[in-house]
């Protein structure tokens, strides 16, 4: 694991003064307690001896750290080397981050390219089947993935490219093809890296969670963040140590994982779609006063829309919506784990195996292939079921696959959703995201039609 921290200086024109993050939080927060302006100020911290430059900062400072953190401004930070799960964690606790991680293309098929069992706390006696089984999961990806690629140079129609695009892009499009068809058994144990960019305040929030979870790896993880953002900002990661509160979220997020799974077992089956979605419209507001109708209101919010990021204000704001898919796979919830901002929640155990039908057809034409698949998925959920009667339940999590389907839950705005359906129905999106996201909006649109003409769905190109 390897964690980089940005430390950015600030400079203001014609004032010799340079601050950290931390300190230009300090100097905003000064605001709330003089008259004078910023420039006063600093001319002020400018006059002051270099030794007593931070002491003068914060000797009139009496706000509470939250508020100073969330002044700071981005403070950008790097993690390389964490299995998946771990930024998978980040980014569904964080709804305020911008971020990015490393495709499942990259990931190592090898020994090397998988964090150890000892990161998730899995009992040493498992330790040889764990390999054993993750391996496998690679080794069946790699095979289905020259399989598929042979498919797309065969049947070139199969893939939807538009073959005027230069030979080069079409080439990249047919791997591609391949490998968002395949991925599926891929580990979530498979090393990944990913950036965060945040202000003080939600790096404390994220690494109080971080340290709370029951595995190595997480706590390993909050321990670094906390030490390397610290250089940014050491008064305010002074309270990011767990609290009572954190853990007892985190023991109960991994737990009820460990009650589902003790209760149904692992089912190696593929569980169908089923999307629920609630619709609430606010009746006490200032727009539903206007003696406006529905349809007219939302007319007025979305006026001058020309693309998803023309973001509609008003009612459409408020109108809340609450989606729940019963099998979204790990792959893909991946990816909706990333938007912001919304609420989310899931339930970290697989209650369904997915596969495209296409990868299930060509392992069924190569028999050898299919068996090893089927042995592959019921090996796997012997071992999590060996680990959830163990002293170490939790550690389950480190036996999960990008193929595991899962519920998972969005809840947002009809602003956001509007956003979130055009972006993930565009090009580059992938296909099962894809049609997660139009099952969403479809149901959606049966409860709010008058919210239809706005979204403008897009045509799921591959990428």
């Amino acid at each position: 694991m390897e964690v980089r921290t940005f430390t950015p200086t600030y400079f203001s024109e014609n004032h010799d003064v340079e601050m950290s993050p931390e300190m230009v939080a300090a100097i905003f927060a000064r605001y709330s307690r003089q008259g004078e302006g910023l420039n006063a100020i600093l001319t002020q911290l400018e006059n002051t001896p270099k030794d007593k430059f931070e002491e003068s900062v914060w000797k009139f400072l009496d706000y509470g750290h939250a508020s100073i953190g969330g002044l700071t401004g981005s403070i950008p930070t790097g993690i390389d080397n964490v299995s998946m799960l771990s930024p998978y964690l980040a980014f569904f606790l964080q709804p305020k981050q911008d971020g990015q991680e490393t495709s499942t293309r990259y990931v190592e098929f090898k020994p090397e390219g998988l964090a150890t069992p000892d990161s998730f706390g899995i009992p040493e006696r498992f330790h040889n089947k764990w390999y054993e089984t993750m391996l496998d999961g690679f080794d069946i990806n790699k095979k289905l993935v020259g399989k598929l690629n042979k498919l797309a140079e065969e049947s070139p129609e199969l893939t939807r490219i538009d073959t005027s695009l230069p030979a080069k892009v079409q080439s990249r499009m047919r791997k591609n093809f391949g490998f968002d068809r395949a991925r599926y058994t891929i580990p979530m144990a498979g090393l990944t890296n990913f950036g965060l960019v945040m202000t003080a305040r939600e790096w404390a929030e994220t690494i109080k969670y971080a340290s709370s979870f029951d595995f190595s790896e997480s706590r390993e993880l909050g321990d670094a963040l906390r030490e390397n953002i610290a250089e940014v900002a050491p008064r305010l990661m002074k309270h990011s140590e767990p609290t009572e509160r954190t853990q007892s979220y985190a023991d109960e997020f991994l737990d009820r994982g460990v009650e589902y799974l003790l209760e149904n077992g692992v089912n190696v089956g593929m569980v169908k779609d089923i999307v629920s979605v609630e619709t609430h419209i606010p009746k006490n507001t200032l727009d539903a006063t206007s003696g406006r109708s529905l349809s007219e209101e939302l007319a007025k919010n979305f006026d001058g829309k020309k693309t998803r990021y023309d973001y509609a204000k008003g009612l459409a704001e408020k109108i809340r919506i609450s989606v729940s898919w019963n099998n979204m796979s790990l792959a893909e919830a991946r990816d909706i784990n990333r938007q912001r901002p919304c609420v989310k929640d899931t339930l970290l155990a697989p209650v369904g195996s997915y596969m495209p039908d296409i990868c299930v057809d060509l392992m069924k034409n190569d028999g050898e292939l299919f068996d090893q698949y089927s042995r592959f998925l019921d090996q796997r959920a012997e071992l999590m079921n060996e680990i959830i009667n163990s002293e170490a339940p939790r550690s389950y999590v480190g036996c999960l696959l990008l193929g595991d389907q899962t519920p998972f839950e969005l809840h947002t705005s009809a602003a956001h959703f509007t956003y979130v359906t055009e972006l993930r129905t565009s090009m580059g999106v992938h296909f099962r995201y894809d049609q997660h996201v139009r099952d969403a909006h479809q149901e959606v649109v049966e409860q709010i039609p008058e919210l239809d003409p706005y979204i403008k769905l897009g045509t799921g190109e591959p990428e």
